[in-house]
């Protein structure tokens, strides 16, 4: 009986320390945040890549494509400077972030997305300082706000 009374007392602060927890009331639009961004050395033919990680929160939870009808959900830009001069590039490819599977999403959801680009085309053409700018957009339509790479290439 002692055991059943120990066991209630633990299950009831468990209860509450749980229910204490500060809820995570995320903007419905998506927000992204900068993680991490790197050039890394393949050992592989097509060269080096960049990986660009993001942080992201969404209030609704309704980010990520779940099917072919969806659009591609995280638009890319790239820039490059001659002679001091920001230009834009040539559609760069865009890419689709998969739907969260499994997740809660009563109070938002967030993690990180990983992006990988093959930077030996830039280089060849010609290109020798460039940087990315993304957004996302969630499958209500509301777009996150815009992020950046640093500068790369050399």
């Amino acid at each position: 009986m002692k055991s059943f009374v120990k066991i209630g007392i633990g299950f009831l602060i468990l209860s509450a320390i749980s229910a204490c927890q500060e809820d995570k009331n995320f903007s419905d639009a998506p927000e992204l945040f900068y993680r991490d961004f790197q050039i890394v050395e393949t050992g592989q033919a097509s060269g080096p890549v960049a990986i660009w990680k993001l942080g992201f929160t969404d209030g609704d939870g309704n980010i990520g494509v779940r099917n072919t009808a969806d659009l591609n959900n995280f638009i890319v830009t790239g820039y490059r400077y001659v002679n001091g001069v920001v230009i834009p590039l040539p559609a760069l490819q865009d890419y689709r972030i998969p739907a969260s599977e499994n997740v809660s999403s009563r109070n938002g959801i967030e993690g990180e997305f990983r992006f990988e680009l093959e930077i030996n085309p830039y280089r060849s053409s010609g290109i020798d300082s460039m940087y990315l700018e993304g957004y996302v957009i969630d499958r209500a339509f509301n777009q996150s706000n815009s992020i950046q790479t640093p500068i790369f290439l050399d």
